[in-house]
């Protein structure tokens, strides 16, 4: 029998598929699981290990930091030396010496107490040479072990101290002590030595958190087995990391299995943790159970979730279908919604917007037709203001062509070089055909500006030009220097009353040129750092063409100081 509905059929096959699956899951799982979770057990109490050796070992660097911090402290290290030597030490010294052992000891998150000593075991601090603290340091057999060893520092058993117990438990012994030799900083011979008295529950501080749940004992042992620090509440015995086999060993008629890593750090110690396989086994068996409801439940249900699956897939394509034949028919069919976020979103968005883009693009071609029209009548208004623009210069140039000509038929030479002057700075201002000129050009037309001032002002004015002939050609941006000139004319030199000098230095850098106006006019104030020209072209507008132009790090800079003169300076990048 053929089955026509999409969703009938989705429901059908998606309900074959889904309880063969379960079926043949559940099967495989129950037959391999047992291994698979051992080994990811083994992974997760691996990775534990290596965590807790991490931790100890940054635990065990911070407190070697502080042991060479105290052993390069130079008031400690002046005070071992005096010693050293039998010098004598006065009083503030010896106080100084203890109070600075005592401040490592208070900003260390790990020490609590430094004991120095002579290179003869004889105790430097008044208050640990006393009892009960000598004969706990005194009698301290892994003192005198370290002493006739090659190491340089070493980490102790657990001890008692600063309390001395006789035969003390676990529990008692709550210190560790760090051996130190202190060596002399610049032949490196014995001068001392340093304890370091450590709490042992700093020391493993974190240590606990991360064997809760994975481990059911863990221990920290020295290379001969002796216990260190124990988190759980198993005995702790030497005989009882016998193995087994390679992968278990046997406490107490229990089988463990045994995760151990040396700590790099200190590798006389190493990290222990013991997983009991009863309780792995209770565990797994309790998790096949689950397995199997899981598949039985899962058999159920899948039937139920198959048609509510099918019906959220053919719904959005069923709306689809009906608004492409509105859509086929010359009709905009309507927003599409849709309440589901996965593919069948996409694909309904994808639609709506698609006859969204559609209308949009129609209406932008319309628009995009009218903005065409009135672009072309703009045009032509722009080239008839174009052409209208250049009329008025051209006839300004032929006016004074003309009165030249006059001046040369009358023999007026001044008339006649006035003209020149000025028609050759008027080209130059108004020409919109070149934006950047050459030094050389720039410079001309500063001379003819002051030829002009001239007639009015007598020669009140000397330019001196100050410019390497391999700089003449470069580029710079036209009327720079003009306007320049003009200000420390008017606001410089005239002022002054009395003759003056403008100087126009070029000077070439590695990257830029510098270009400096300098006059030795009456100066001016910061206020009046914005004087304009009578071309009105002003230093802040100067300012901001040199930005646009070669960006913000070109800038120009006024120096002035009243009565003496106005320096005004800037930077433009080479270009030839």
């Amino acid at each position: 029998m053929k089955i026509k509905r999409v969703r009938n059929r989705i429901t059908i096959y998606f309900s074959i598929i889904i309880f063969s699956l379960t079926v043949a899951i559940t099967s495989s799982i129950s037959s391999i699981f047992s291994k698979e979770i051992i080994k990811q057990y083994n992974n997760v109490a691996t990775e534990k290990i290596t965590v807790i050796s991490k931790t100890l070992n940054e635990n065990l660097d911070f407190i070697r930091h502080d042991s060479y911090m105290i052993e390069n402290d130079k008031t400690v290290y002046d005070f071992m030396s005096k010693v050293n030597k039998n010098k004598y030490i006065d009083s503030t010294t010896n106080t100084e010496f203890l109070s600075s052992l005592s401040d490592y000891c208070k900003r260390s998150n790990y020490i609590t107490s430094v004991i120095p000593l002579t290179t003869d075991k004889k105790i430097m601090d008044p208050l640990y040479s006393q009892y009960p603290y000598s004969d706990l340091i005194y009698g301290n057999k892994e003192f005198d072990n370290f002493i006739e060893s090659n190491y340089s520092n070493k980490f102790s058993s657990p001890n008692t101290f600063p309390f001395n117990y006789v035969d003390p438990d676990y529990d008692k012994k709550t210190t560790i002590t760090y051996f130190s030799r202190y060596l002399d900083k610049e032949n490196y011979f014995l001068i001392g030595y340093l304890m370091l008295n450590i709490k042992k529950k700093s020391l493993f501080t974190n240590i606990d958190d991360y064997c809760t749940g994975v481990f059911d004992s863990t221990f920290i042992v020295d290379k001969n087995g002796s216990l260190i620090y124990k988190i759980g509440n198993m005995d702790y015995d030497k005989t009882m990391l016998e193995k087994v086999n390679d992968d278990t060993l046997k406490v107490n008629d229990t089988k463990y299995i045994e995760f151990n890593s040396v700590i790099e750090a200190y590798p006389e110690w190493r990290v222990i943790g013991l997983i009991s396989l009863d309780s792995l086994t209770k565990n797994l068996n309790a998790i096949k159970v689950l397995i199997y409801c899981i598949g039985i439940f899962s058999i159920i249900i899948v039937i139920i979730i198959s048609h509510i699956t099918s019906k959220k897939i053919t719904d959005p394509i069923h709306a689809i279908t009906k608004a492409m034949n509105r859509f086929e028919n010359g009709e905009w069919p309507d927003k599409l919604e849709v309440n589901t976020e996965d593919e069948l979103k996409y694909l309904v968005n994808n639609f709506n917007k698609m006859i969204y883009n559609m209308k949009d693009l129609i209406n932008q071609i319309y628009k995009e037709e009218e903005e065409n029209k009135k672009l072309e009548v703009e045009s032509v208004k722009t080239q008839l203001d174009l052409l209208q623009s250049q009329i008025n210069p051209h006839f300004i140039h032929n006016t004074l062509n003309t009165i030249n000509y006059l001046a040369i038929k009358n023999n007026q030479g001044e008339i006649r070089e006035l003209i020149q002057s000025f028609n050759s700075l008027l080209r130059q201002s108004i020409s919109t055909s070149k934006k950047l000129i050459t030094l050389k050009e720039e410079v001309t037309c500063t001379k003819n500006y002051l030829n002009i001032q001239k007639y009015r002002y007598g020669d009140i004015v000397r330019l001196v030009c100050n410019i390497p002939e391999e700089l003449s050609n470069c580029l710079i941006p036209k009327l720079i220097l003009q306007p320049l000139i003009e200000n420390s004319l008017y606001h410089g030199i005239v002022p002054k009353g009395s003759s003056g000098t403008i100087r126009i230095d070029i000077l070439a850098k590695v990257e830029f040129i510098t270009i400096r106006v300098i006059d030795d006019g009456v100066g001016f104030s910061k206020e009046k750092s914005s004087h304009r020209g009578s071309n009105g072209i002003s230093l802040d507008n100067i300012r901001e063409r040199l930005r646009l132009y070669f960006g913000n790090e070109y800038n120009l800079n006024v120096y002035s100081k009243s009565g003496i003169g106005t320096c005004i300076e800037f930077n433009i990048p080479y270009i030839y």
